[in-house]
């Protein structure tokens, strides 16, 4: 009866709207770019506001604009994982793209700070891995 149910809402309205099934996989990535973007932001606060904090640990020199950088990227990941979680096409493409080009900016950091950086490709990874694995209706 389920089974039914659920393949009625692929094919019906469901599918019009651009609304697609959720899965653990979904969950997973949708709650992870909330908690990325959450950290990005509380980061970006802080380089534009105590940039006295980054100074002994990081090679950036204005702190100002990748302050900012942070906070917009962090608000973007927000925006995906909440689009995932309601279950919008657009919010796995924003997702999947922010994570891609997270990926790429990790592995530039890879000499300047090697830990961070492996957890940080590995994560975008994850999250690359679950968005795509947990909808194929998405793609």
């Amino acid at each position: 009866m389920a089974a039914s149910a659920s393949t009625t809402m692929k094919s019906g309205a469901g599918a019009e709207s651009g609304r697609i099934g959720l899965t653990a996989w979904g969950i997973f990535a949708a709650a992870t770019l909330i908690v990325l973007g959450a950290v990005n932001v509380i980061n970006g606060f802080t380089a534009i506001q105590h940039s006295s904090y980054y100074r002994s640990d990081i090679v950036y020199h204005n702190f100002t604009f990748w302050g900012w950088m942070f906070l917009i990227w962090g608000a973007l990941q927000l925006v995906a994982g909440a689009l995932v979680f309601a279950r919008s096409t657009a919010g796995y493409f924003l997702g999947v793209s922010l994570a891609l080009v997270a990926a790429i900016l990790w592995f530039f950091m890879i000499f300047a700070a090697p830990m961070p950086a492996l957890a940080g490709i590995l994560l975008s990874m994850a999250v690359i891995f679950s968005l795509t694995r947990g909808s194929e209706e998405a793609f």
